[in-house]
């Protein structure tokens, strides 16, 4: 079968039995899930296979023709179900929501809550029986207690069906405040201002006049944008659902920030003219820190409301009603089946599971996804449930699997995505973080790779990781549950070897934040101790695989390694503006002079006093007149030039053994035919430098800037220390 093109392929899987189809598969052993069961059109399994196969994370389509041309050879897979027995079922759309919160949309799925749901109802309407109350109603629990779909699912479609007496049906926006809070509630409401047209002015508009306190240090913006958007309907009013409100504590990292961002929803929603309410969900460990703000710190209390655990009739609900409303849409012989496999001792062993688990709802969930994922191969709960190892391992356990079925290669790409996700905080404790998904592709990696390896986390069913666009149409990536940081013991290990690592990571990025809010001003470049750090950070960063810096934060290291650069020159400028007295004032210019005479000559000719002449210049920090200067065929052992800027600088057939251009600025410069021998180029940026016929032994390379391998091409390799992205091999002339 060798040679087939992919049409020929398909054709040639399509007419495969049914049997050898299997014995197939069960060769390539593709991850469970991706594959329909034999119950599933032919067709339809073999574009679920070649799509896996021809997947960043899949074998390749080569690989089929072999197993083909070998059937008869190949190994007989567990025996297929019989066709007379129902086990394999068509169960239609999953009824459960897995990991991923219960949105407004999800609200006909969202069981077991309803007593809850009412008396948050009436909270917030008693919040509007009296005009001079702060209507802004806390939803608090510990993380996975079901917050987000509590106040999405439940209450936000109760406020639609009961509208407050003398009011419209509300206008709703939906916000996590992420890094910059007030960012993203412009945006929100200049959504709301125009839903076809959302204007990056208005935006601003906006959170200029978020930003802006009045006389008394009151934050009245957001009150004021809503009277003007709302000014034509006098029922008319605002609910703004903040979810995940403790982000404004683990992702903004800009006290003045928060307080305005908080500042504004409490004078907003202190107005008396009820324009204005707010919901917000928060994890209950971040109680302390809303101290910050006593008044703000006491609805909490009253009206907040602390959601509690599922109870055994609650959690019943959530399991028993989804699927009695799938089960509805299904013929008569497989109803029967599926109730058979739900019956009650089932849910009793769910329910006992469940209580006690810290986060057990969305756990559950997942836990009755994969359940009814594996009814579709027949496979009854109770064996999913005890493969898995219940509730607390279901995640892990998935997680796991689908590491472990990635190449060594991706599972290295892997690594680093997760531990990019995590955010480790000072009292040892580690959460999730959204981060775009262009930061998760490093620049020694291929986008498309990273991507499919994302997939893999991501794909129905799954959710172990979820993307969506922020509120700038950014793709983001997140980990859809705290849990999995608990549970997966990988994962744990990961961030407990490289804790400390990790932090100084985290602290590069945010400063990276803050200097790209700050449209990269020079004000917020890295100086002294933190430059050092960054930049031994970023030296220790190639060699561990499992933590990289975002181009971003490579971008503010070079920046302000430059902006380092640029500061001594201009500081030695200044030193040398004070003239030296009498004759060593005249001795010292006449030697400048000549000096810099030597540098500017035009042959390519030997001079002996020229190595007296430069070590004159670095000594006297004379080193401003350097670039292009020409520095041929001379002998400068163990100079050091580090830090210097000798950009088109000529260096062409000079013995340069042991010389020192860490950090140099070298764009352009020639080294064709020079002996470089034990020369360190640490951090100096060398693009479109020129190393043919170089002799290149012990050279040190491993950290500098601007390389590509053809400026490698006639050069001498011998223990040479390259970046890894360059893919050349460093000792290929040592022979």
């Amino acid at each position: 079968m060798a040679g087939l093109n992919r049409l020929q392929l398909v054709n040639a899987l399509n007419r495969l039995a049914a049997p050898d189809f299997e014995k197939l598969l069960f060769a390539i052993k593709p991850p469970s899930g991706l594959v329909p069961g034999p119950s599933a059109p032919q067709a339809s399994r073999v574009m679920a296979l070649l799509e896996w196969v021809e997947s960043p994370t899949g074998p390749g389509i080569d690989s089929i023709p072999p197993l083909l041309d070998d059937l008869d050879t190949l190994p007989e897979p567990p025996p297929l179900p019989d066709p007379a027995d129902p086990t394999p079922l068509e169960l239609g759309p999953n009824p459960y929501q897995g990991l991923r919160a219960f949105e407004e949309d999800d609200q006909d799925r969202f069981f077991g809550r309803d007593r809850l749901v009412e008396d948050l109802l009436q909270r917030f309407e008693h919040l509007y029986t009296d005009p001079h109350t702060i209507r802004i109603l806390p939803i608090y629990g510990p993380s996975g207690s079901g917050k987000s779909s509590l106040a999405r699912a439940g209450l936000i479609p109760a406020l639609r069906k009961r509208p407050l007496p003398g009011k419209d049906s509300p206008r709703i926006l939906t916000l996590k405040p992420g890094n910059h809070p007030l960012e993203v509630l412009a945006t929100a409401l200049a959504r709301l201002a125009n839903p076809d047209d959302l204007s990056i002015a208005k935006i601003r508009e906006f959170q200029d006049e978020l930003l802006r306190s009045d006389s008394k240090q009151a934050f009245d913006g957001l009150r004021f944008i809503t009277d003007r958007l709302l000014e034509n309907d006098p029922k008319a009013y605002l609910i703004l659902l903040v979810d995940q409100f403790e982000e404004i504590y683990t992702l903004c990292e800009d006290p003045q920030e928060r307080h305005a961002f908080i500042c504004n929803l409490r004078g907003a929603t202190s107005d008396p003219s009820q324009r204005v309410a707010v919901i917000l969900t928060m994890r209950s460990d971040f109680l302390s820190a809303t101290q910050q703000h006593p008044r703000f710190n006491q609805l909490f209390a009253d009206p907040g409301r602390l959601v509690p655990v599922m109870q055994p009739e609650e959690l019943e609900q959530a399991i028993i009603q989804p699927a009695k409303l799938a089960l509805a849409k299904l013929d008569r012989p497989t109803r029967d089946r599926v109730n058979l496999l739900l019956n009650k001792p089932l849910v009793q062993i769910l329910v006992k599971d469940a209580m006690g688990q810290e986060g057990a709802l969305p756990l559950l969930q997942f836990l009755l996804t994969q359940m009814w994922e594996e009814m579709r191969q027949g496979i009854e709960p109770i064996e999913t449930f005890n493969r898995v190892g219940g509730i607390g391992g279901a995640l892990a356990n998935e997680a796991k699997k689908i590491y472990e079925n990635l190449s060594e290669a991706d599972q290295k790409i892997a690594r680093s995505i997760f531990l990019r996700l995590i955010k480790v905080n000072d009292d040892k404790t580690a959460t999730r973080r959204r981060v775009p998904l262009s930061e998760l592709v490093t620049k020694d990696q291929n986008a498309t790779q990273v991507k499919g390896i994302i997939n893999q986390f991501t794909r129905p069913g799954v959710w172990i990781l979820i993307t969506f666009a922020n509120e700038e149409q950014i793709e983001m990536v997140e980990v859809a549950h705290e849990a999995l940081i608990h549970n997966w013991t990988e994962l744990r290990d990961w961030l407990a070897d490289q804790w400390e690592l990790l932090r100084k990571r985290d602290k590069i990025e945010q400063a990276a934040q803050e200097w790209e809010s700050h449209q990269r001003c020079n004000d917020y470049l890295l100086q002294g101790k933190a430059l050092r750090d960054a930049k031994e950070f970023f030296n220790l960063n190639h060699a561990n695989c499992g933590i990289h810096l975002s181009k971003t934060s490579s971008d503010l290291i070079e920046s302000s390694r430059k902006n380092k650069h640029i500061k001594t020159i201009k500081t030695v400028l200044i030193f040398l503006i004070i003239p030296f007295i009498g004759t060593l004032t005249i001795l010292h210019m006449l030697i400048l002079n000549h000096a810099q005479a030597l540098i500017n000559k035009t042959e390519c000719e030997q001079d002996s006093q020229i190595a007296f002449l430069i070590r004159y210049k670095i000594l006297m920090k004379d080193v401003n007149n350097l670039e292009k200067g020409n520095f041929c065929r001379e002998e400068l052992v163990s100079f050091d030039f580090s830090d210097l800027i000798l950009w088109e600088a000529d260096f062409r057939d000079s013995v340069l053994s042991s010389a020192n251009f860490e950090g140099a600025f070298l764009v352009g410069a020639k080294f064709q035919g020079s002996n470089l021998e034990n020369a360190k180029f640490n951090f100096a940026l060398l693009e479109d430098a020129e190393f043919q016929n170089a002799y290149l032994h012990n050279t040190d390379f491993k950290n500098a800037q601007g390389l590509t391998s053809g400026q490698f091409d006639q050069a001498f390799l011998c223990r040479t220390k390259l970046p890894t992205e360059l893919g050349l091999d460093s000792d290929r002339n040592c022979k």
